[in-house]
């Protein structure tokens, strides 16, 4: 397990055991739930919770103030970070890290590194990724992909804060005649390595410390006709040396599957895979050995959603009709 920042995927402290263990479940709304499928709290004035991170027994949520306030959530209370802002803005935080006392936002256009304001360079036609942040080491990165009106129709960035004023836009590189990128995913450890996840031209990719690899998907005669996705990766992590990545792909139905590809090898997870329905991951983190993942599934059946909590493959907890952003394990 690489040990490196107080990421919610890099836990500092020494490893729980199992039965030890918290995972808490973090609605769109606010809701949080534990491994049990008990509501833990409400986040008072959330209208959007987007994601929740671990630092030891301590979990931290962004996301947006129904006042308009710029902070986060710690245990479940309110703390506004004292930022001057220039513009009058609406402030949506896209993403949360964490290292030593310092708190990392994600309000584009800029990073807010406890009171401070550290801007995106050139990010006027930046879509960051759900989960865009990362903070290893005092090294915060953001991830996302750019609109342009080139051939290149969509380009993977990557952000760093090598400029100590400014956070620094770099384009991750493609195949020859490639023309859309995106960054979804980002998992940082040891200061300076990281690996992105995302989409090539319709087709899960990887960047592993900037250099891309496309991935397998388990029906490659999609790929040869039609403008959407055949896999994507949504969330990424590391586990003894192995990469984690998931997200979806489409089954041979065109119906979407939640997919895990581990080291490039994909694995489906699905509750139930009668006609019409969909799945995806929505977050995956690992812990000592353990790997943890949520997804979302819809069943036709009772046209309801779930979100799914599975450990090392098994099956642990359902959560009916609730929008899950994320979870972190205390």
């Amino acid at each position: 397990m690489l040990l490196s920042s107080c990421d919610h995927d890099e836990p500092v402290d020494p490893i729980k055991p199992l039965e030890e263990r918290t995972v808490l479940v973090l609605s769109a709304y606010g809701d949080i739930y534990d491994q049990t499928g008990k509501l833990v709290t409400h986040l008072s004035n959330c209208t959007f919770a987007s994601e929740i991170i671990a630092d030891g027994d301590d979990y931290f949520v962004a996301g947006v103030h129904s006042k308009g306030r710029v902070g986060y959530w710690k245990n479940g209370k309110w703390n506004t970070l004292h930022v001057d802002f220039i513009d009058d803005v609406d402030h949506w935080v896209y993403g949360i890290g964490k290292w030593e006392y310092y708190i990392y936002l994600l309000d584009v256009p800029s990073v807010l590194k406890n009171s401070g304001i550290f801007p995106l360079e050139d990010c006027h036609d930046f879509i960051p990724a759900d989960h865009a942040l990362r903070v290893t080491e005092g090294k915060c990165y953001v991830v996302g992909y750019e609109l342009t009106t080139e051939e290149v129709q969509y380009r993977p960035v990557l952000y760093s804060n090598r400029n100590k004023n400014t956070y620094k836009k770099e384009y991750l590189p493609m195949p020859p005649g490639a023309v859309t990128g995106e960054c979804q995913a980002i998992y940082a450890y040891d200061g300076y390595s990281t690996i992105i996840g995302g989409v090539i031209d319709r087709q899960p990719a990887v960047w592993v410390d900037k250099q891309y690899q496309l991935y397998e998907v388990s029906n490659p005669e999609l790929l040869e006709e039609g403008s959407y996705p055949v896999g994507r990766i949504d969330a990424i992590t590391i586990c003894d040396g192995h990469i984690y990545a998931a997200g979806f792909e489409y089954s041979k139905n065109m119906d979407l599957i939640a997919t895990v590809w581990v080291d490039g090898t994909p694995v489906h997870y699905q509750v139930n895979d009668a006609p019409d329905n969909i799945s995806q991951a929505v977050e995956i983190c690992s812990y000592g050995n353990d790997v943890y993942l949520l997804t979302s599934e819809y069943d036709s059946e009772t046209s309801i959603f779930y979100n799914y909590l599975w450990l090392n493959g098994n099956l642990v907890m359902s959560y009916p009709n609730i929008e899950a952003s994320g979870f972190t394990v205390l």
